[in-house]
């Protein structure tokens, strides 16, 4: 167990330092770079005081709470002020934070808690929901990590074929609708753009940041835990999709680029497998 109290900042480290090593070479502040770094710090600081006290929000009636409060927070996005008609980000002074990086995660577990406690249609109907808010962000890649993966978890829920059907075309349209209408933010070379300014570095930093970036999902879809595999390679496939959009769009890469948004939904997520590696319950 002492080395799962450290297995969230050995496989996230790699990335962010590489990204912070880029952004140094092509003279980002140091304001900016060392945020990543710092977040991590915390994350983990916060991480030791739960293990330590062996506290777990996913027990007793504060779950209850877990997913409400997610979707309030992705509501408050869209009312919140934006950037050219996009609104993704909640401010807390002179920190935005993207919302859907950080808590949809979340919401697939709790959805999977949903689909198995009370059935598929409120699973349904929450999935649905929450697609419409990502829609009217409006964030393609986030759609796209939580629509592919919620999908597999509701048709398996599922028999019938007209159902199963009726989930594969209404998630595919707004998956597709979501990639046509992409927004008009000009990209941000440090946060989109971090692949291109370790290329320029050099050859050797790209493949090292590469290859940094596909190890956080690799426990998620290797290892999962027991009794939770199908939710674990859900996670994992998640994470694997918003990376890929990254390359056919201007969307943040995680960990590397800029952003204490997915510093801070990947650690939550990392810390979710390592109690459920360790749990006897199924989620």
């Amino acid at each position: 167990m002492s080395f799962q109290k450290f297995m969230p900042i050995s496989f996230m480290a790699p990335a962010i330092a590489v990204g912070a090593f880029v952004m140094y070479q092509h003279h980002v502040p140091v304001a900016i770079w060392s945020q990543n770094i710092a977040c991590l710090i915390f994350m983990s600081f916060i991480s030791l005081i739960l293990f330590t006290q062996k506290i777990n929000i996913l027990e007793g009636n504060l779950r209850n709470f877990i997913l409400p409060a997610c979707l309030i927070l992705l509501m408050v996005t869209l009312v919140s002020q934006g950037m050219e008609g996009v609104h993704r980000w909640i401010s807390i002074g002179f920190i935005k934070l993207n919302i859907a990086m950080i808590v949809l995660p979340i919401i697939l577990i709790e959805l999977w808690h949903v689909l198995n406690t009370k059935g598929f249609q409120s699973g349904w109907v929450i999935a649905s929901i929450v697609m419409l808010m990502l829609f009217l962000q409006p964030d393609a890649s986030q759609l796209t990590g939580f629509a592919l993966p919620m999908m597999v978890m509701l048709c398996l829920q599922v028999n019938h074929k007209v159902i199963k059907c009726s989930i594969i075309a209404v998630f595919t349209l707004f998956i597709a609708l979501s990639w046509v209408f992409l927004d008009n933010l000009p990209p941000v070379a440090y946060v989109e753009g971090i692949l291109t300014m370790a290329a320029d570095v050099g050859l050797p930093w790209l493949i090292l940041g590469i290859l940094s970036l596909t190890a956080f999902p690799m426990p998620f879809l290797l290892f999962p835990p027991k009794n939770r595999e199908i939710l674990s390679r859900c996670i994992g496939f998640y994470y694997v999709i918003i990376m890929l959009s990254a390359l056919f769009g201007n969307f943040p890469v995680p960990l590397m680029g800029y952003g204490l948004s997915p510093v801070i939904g990947i650690y939550i997520s990392l810390m979710w497998y390592v109690r459920s590696r360790n749990a006897k319950n199924v989620i």
